[in-house]
């Protein structure tokens, strides 16, 4: 951490109200799935909506970076960390209430807990997202999904802190939920939202929760860090097939490698650095577009870089 005014007037707010809740210099390696990054000024844990505000409208007045991190499942982070205050809401945004069949979920509830409560609660609409690593609210920031599953389509409405930091809910058809987007959630904070789902026995529900886990594990190269699909799918093809055919599968740069399991991943293959998977990624956008035309966009998310 920089020795900077405004990160010690953060740090004195940070131990006044957030006591044992905030890491300092923190390896974001620790916190991404690519178990890639350097640290990040400030990692905090608010323990509330309120003192999340406070601390957001601090870091508006003093000029400092914000970013919540969620899982860390679709970043990749900086070598050289990030600059700011890294926001992660798992420890206290967890509540989870039920009316009839829809929910009321927060933000900090992972997908993968929120699937197994739907089971055994035999609510279905979740079970076709199982095994995509995510909190909530980092599922509907990108409108997480598999095949025709996505999170956007059992949503009614969220509850988000605005980019004037005002608390307010948002209904789904002002989301504007698309393939792998949710224009609506950009630039803002998601707190809970709420879904509608639909009875399901819970033995229906599980064996379609296993049998799409079985599924990812068969076509996706799990056993190496990653995070997950790099790029999304292009209007004409799939990603993985366009590389595949460009001739990229398995080509590696450092520790990091196009995985000769699916193309469309890259993975780390043992302490790569951030820097080798960016390589990577352009490699890969400058050659789809040179022999196809396709512009392939990242669907993973850049955290510290400039």
């Amino acid at each position: 951490m920089k020795e900077t005014p405004a990160n010690k007037s953060i740090f004195r707010f940070l131990q006044e109200r957030l006591p044992g809740y905030f890491l300092v210099d923190e390896p974001l390696s620790r916190h991404t799935w690519y178990r890639i990054g350097g640290p990040a000024d400030f990692l905090v844990y608010p323990k509330d909506e309120d003192s999340l505000i406070d601390l957001c409208v601090l870091c508006k007045r003093l000029d400092v970076n914000t970013y919540v991190i969620g899982k860390g499942a679709n970043l990749l982070a900086s070598d050289r960390g990030f600059e700011g205050v890294a926001l992660n809401l798992e420890r206290s945004f967890r509540c989870i209430c039920r009316e009839g069949e829809s929910l009321r979920v927060g933000a900090g509830l992972t997908l993968e807990e929120l699937i197994l409560w739907c089971e055994r609660n035999q609510l279905g609409g979740l079970e076709g997202l199982s095994g995509i690593p995510a909190t909530l609210g980092g599922a509907l920031c990108m409108n997480a999904g598999a095949g025709a599953s996505e999170i956007g389509n059992v949503v009614n409405e969220v509850k988000l802190i605005d980019a004037q930091l005002q608390p307010r809910a948002v209904d789904a058809e002002r989301i504007g939920f698309g393939y792998r987007a949710a224009p609506g959630l950009q630039e803002t904070i998601i707190l809970e939202c709420r879904m509608n789902l639909h009875s399901e026995h819970e033995e229906v529900l599980r064996d379609a929760r296993l049998a799409r886990i079985t599924e990812r594990a068969s076509k996706q190269p799990l056993e190496f860090p990653s995070c997950g699909s790099v790029f999304k799918r292009p209007k004409e093809g799939y990603a993985g097939q366009l590389i595949e055919k460009a001739g990229l599968k398995g080509l590696r740069h450092g520790n990091a490698m196009i995985s000769d399991k699916h193309a469309g991943f890259i993975v780390n293959l043992g302490g790569a650095p951030a820097a080798d998977v960016l390589f990577l990624i352009r490699k890969i956008q400058q050659t789809v577009s040179t022999l196809f035309g396709v512009p392939l966009e990242p669907e993973v998310k850049l955290v510290g870089f400039d």
